[in-house]
């Protein structure tokens, strides 16, 4: 797939965005170290900024706060209210442990990584990236989705399935 032009509306997108995460990115991080710990803190930072990236494209947010910590509560709750993360994200950044380094080469990694995430999520059909955000970010079940979008919970499923086959075929760097 080639790579889809950047436009103006990207690039203020993209400004909007660092401008967000400069006012508001450390305390999202104080909120994510006193309920996750420090460990966690910058990856729930990144999956917020990561949700409102795509986010953003499809509406303007007019309580940015609000809508930040609500999307940091969802997180939240996804991650710790699993057993186990999902692959599909979590994954793709690979996770540190307090003895792994820090290399300008694992940062490089890790925004490849990102760019790849991202580029899938836009690279999906408008219903299909819409039901995959709502159930990541919104909405905890396949149901609570299905309600949401007005469709069946079996139709929710699959959209969901798809971009999540998406997403981790690009976190494998596969097509």
């Amino acid at each position: 797939m080639a790579p889809r032009p950047v436009s103006s509306d990207d690039e203020a997108r993209q400004a909007e965005l660092r401008a967000w995460a400069r006012e508001y990115g450390p305390a999202l991080r104080r909120y994510f170290e006193k309920r996750a710990g420090v460990a966690d803190a910058d990856d729930l930072v990144q999956e917020v900024f990561l949700a409102m990236h795509t986010r953003t494209a499809e509406a303007g947010v007019e309580n940015v706060k609000g809508y930040l910590f609500r999307v940091a509560a969802n997180v939240l709750s996804r991650r710790f209210g699993q057993a186990r993360p999902s692959h599909t994200l979590y994954g793709a950044f690979g996770r540190l442990s307090d003895a792994d380094e820090i290399t300008s080469e694992r940062i490089v990694m890790g925004r490849e990584a990102l760019e790849r995430v991202v580029a899938a999520l836009e690279g999906l059909p408008a219903r299909t990236a819409q039901a995959f955000l709502l159930h990541r970010f919104e909405e905890p079940t396949y149901a609570a989705v299905a309600r949401r979008m007005g469709i069946s919970v079996k139709r929710a499923e699959k959209l969901i399935g798809a971009a999540l086959k998406r997403v981790h075929a690009a976190t494998e760097g596969r097509p």
